[in-house]
């Protein structure tokens, strides 16, 4: 049995309403993010190690603090700085130290890194673009407004 199948049948003792919203939304996700991430397989990389190319992408010119991609991201120090070394030696990204403060370590975009993301960004495009083909347009507006809605919600409980 496939993954994604035992994914769906393991949330199959829900009926309550607003147990159910929250385990359709659960189960959702975590199937999106199997086929997420079987995308990202495709390009030999992480969803998590092409965000931080995306980022490192938007900042191209002048790179950034490993500490500020952290930011960014909502992970810690070490976490960033072992994703920049993964990316580091597959020639995407590299450090550059500051002339001053050696503490200070900048990561850089590699022209590799550019033409690598470009790509994925494109089949990216293409590929969600097929994959939401499942709802028509009326229902995707409606799904992010409701989505919306939801986060909105859940961030004002905080």
């Amino acid at each position: 049995m496939s993954k994604l199948k035992k994914l769906v049948e393991s949330y199959e003792w829900v009926d309550e309403i607003a147990n159910k919203v929250i385990i359709e939304l659960k189960k959702t996700a975590d199937i999106l993010e199997e086929v997420h991430s079987s995308f990202f397989n495709h390009f030999d990389i992480s969803h998590t190690k092409f965000n931080v190319l995306v980022i490192l992408y938007k900042n191209a010119e002048k790179g950034m603090m490993l500490s500020d991609i952290g930011e960014q991201m909502l992970v810690t120090k070490a976490n960033i700085t072992g994703l920049v070394d993964r990316l580091e030696k597959q020639g995407l990204v590299k450090r550059i130290r500051d002339d001053i403060d050696r503490r200070k370590i900048m990561a850089v975009i590699t022209e590799k890194g550019k033409q690598f993301t470009e790509e994925v960004i494109e089949e990216y495009k293409k590929w969600s673009k097929n994959i939401m083909t499942i709802l028509d347009n009326n229902e995707k507006k409606h799904l992010i407004h409701i989505l919306n809605k939801l986060e909105k919600g859940l961030i004002a409980l905080e």
